[in-house]
């Protein structure tokens, strides 16, 4: 009896797994989807901006890059929860300034705020004037969520957020209190809140949009950090969400100077590099030539990977942009060959980035272990870009591999 017991737990457990799997697979697969052509709607867009438009030209370009945005949003959102079912979602640990995060952030939500007429205010306590080390492109997403929502359903009066750093036994912990004068929430739909694609009430999503994902991730992004998320409201007076998290104390590093991007176009103005680019999509290998039009690059573009091998057994180039799905040979398989033509010739590696719109975490550890040097998600900012093959270049530069 027991034995039979045991048997069908294990069976349900493997039943279990392979669901999972094939959800993780799906998701990769729609992922990569919707990014490819999403990289030719943003990339063309952003290069639009830098182009002679009038106000209302600019005004159309500023929609679709903010629609564009949403989606990308949405999107990420429905790959963080697989990640979470999965155990995937990492917590990096960087040293920051509070203070400079959080009025980073202050200037981008009062910009909506004016938009919705509403008054918005962020105050740090003492404590919080300091720098600390945790993940802050997951405090930006849990505070960012807090935020657009308290913005969203508030349609007058005031959002403000509180910020405060709480020294316990248990360590020190980020509390950020997100308060607002919206609509509030009734306290029999409280419980749906933080249920998967679900929202409150069934007419929000009429009224208000949303996938019901971003309190969802952001409970879960607190408890990886071994804190929670809490939430008080009344109904027509407004809500109160308060997100803690266990972060570390930091020594104060060098800070990025608002010059960053400027210092990278620099850097990549400063020579003729030489970059391979495999890329099957035309629409991609069009924004990517948009996008690096200002710089004197002598740009190769093929249109899969076996050219790009021939090409790269062939001649020289300082950098290579390697899409992964691509006909005739795809992006892993030509790196390989070209890795192993390196090892074979003595050849200095050349830094292989992946092109790719695949953007799973295992994806993503799969290209570095298979011999590439980094990644570039699509949809590609331009800045993002020009920073990444910055940063790529000069490693190699400053240990000499590239003359």
């Amino acid at each position: 009896m027991v034995g039979a017991r045991t048997t069908e737990l294990h069976h349900a457990m493997e039943v279990a797994e392979a669901s999972n799997r094939a959800k993780s697979v799906f998701l990769a697969s729609m992922s990569h989807e919707i990014r490819t052509p999403l990289n030719g709607v943003l990339g063309m867009a952003e290069a639009l901006t830098d182009t002679a438009l009038c106000a209302e030209q600019q005004e159309m370009t500023n929609t679709i890059l903010e629609s564009g945005g949403l989606l990308l949003s949405v999107l990420s959102d429905i790959l963080d929860v697989s990640k979470i079912e999965a155990g995937e979602l990492t917590i990096e640990q960087i040293p920051f300034d509070l203070v400079a995060h959080f009025n980073a952030a202050k200037q981008l939500y009062a910009m909506k705020a004016v938009k919705r007429n509403l008054q918005f205010d962020i105050k740090l306590a003492p404590s919080a004037g300091v720098w600390i080390k945790s993940d802050p492109v997951r405090l930006r997403q849990v505070v960012g969520n807090l935020v657009s929502n308290a913005l969203k359903f508030t349609s007058e009066g005031k959002v403000c957020v509180r910020v405060d750093l709480e020294r316990t036994t248990k360590g020190a912990f980020l509390k950020t209190s997100v308060r607002d004068t919206g609509i509030g929430i009734q306290q029999d739909k409280l419980r749906n809140l933080f249920q998967p694609f679900k929202q409150a009430d069934d007419s929000i999503t009429r009224n208000f949009g949303g996938s019901g994902l971003g309190l969802v991730i952001s409970r879960q992004i607190c408890r990886l950090m071994d804190g929670d998320l809490t939430v008080n409201s009344t109904f027509g007076e407004g809500s109160e969400f308060v997100a803690s998290m266990k972060v570390d104390p930091a020594v104060r590093s060098i800070e990025p100077t608002p010059q960053e991007d400027d210092q990278a176009f620099r850097f990549m103005s400063s020579r003729q590099w030489r970059i391979l680019v495999a890329e099957d999509n035309r629409t991609n290998r069009l924004v990517l030539e948009r996008q690096l039009k200002d710089l004197e690059l002598d740009l190769v573009l093929v249109s899969n990977g076996a050219e790009a091998v021939e090409l790269a057994t062939a001649q020289t180039f300082d950098l290579i942009l390697m899409d992964i799905n691509m006909p005739v040979l795809g992006g892993m398989e030509a790196t390989a060959r070209i890795r192993q033509w390196e090892k074979d010739t003595a050849r200095a590696p050349s830094p292989i980035l992946a092109l790719t719109a695949n953007a799973m975490t295992y994806q993503i550890a799969e290209y570095l272990n298979g011999g590439m040097d980094g990644h570039l998600s699509k949809p590609i900012k331009k800045s993002v870009l020009l920073r990444t093959l910055s940063d790529s270049l000069r490693s190699v530069t400053e240990r000499g591999c590239i003359p």
